[in-house]
């Protein structure tokens, strides 16, 4: 601040002045002020504040637990999934191994089964057979005929 301004105040607000002659005026006796009263709440406020606290701490603890114990058993999980996988893979080998050709053909010779000659195709669409089956023993054939399906309408007729 400058000095000008700093004057300029001095004099714009005069301070009132005390005349030697005149009286202070009077104060009041001092006298003995007891200590503050203690919070009537401040016990039952610091208990329940406490109280919070302890059980957001232990609620955090339940919690980290069950994440833990979740983790454990997603671990399981992965490791049964994992062994469910490989013998899934090992039982597919198998059944492709037992299903080929060359093995059915094994077996079926071990069985006694022999290659038709020939061979009959039954039609589901129109109930026909198609070709004629020829069995082997001892170079001898037997033709298999089917008789033909007959309608509902014919058997009811047939049944009276």
């Amino acid at each position: 601040m400058s000095q000008m301004t700093a004057t300029a105040r001095v004099h714009a607000h005069p301070r009132p002045s005390r005349s030697r002659g005149a009286a202070a005026p009077a104060r009041p006796p001092l006298r003995v002020v007891r200590a503050a009263p203690a919070a009537v709440g401040s016990f039952w406020y610091a208990m329940v504040l406490g109280a919070l606290i302890v059980s957001g701490l232990l609620l955090m603890l339940m919690l980290n637990m069950a994440r833990a114990e979740g983790s454990f058993v997603l671990s399981d999980l992965r490791d049964e999934h994992a062994s469910l996988h490989a013998e899934q893979v090992t039982l597919e080998t198998e059944l492709a191994d037992l299903s080929s050709p060359s093995t059915l053909a094994g077996k079926a010779t071990d069985l006694g089964m022999v290659a038709s000659p020939s061979t009959a195709i039954l039609r589901l669409s129109d109930d026909s057979l198609v070709g004629v089956a020829a069995m082997v023993q001892g170079g001898k054939t037997h033709t298999v005929d089917l008789p033909k399906a007959s309608s509902a309408d014919e058997d009811q007729s047939a049944g009276e």
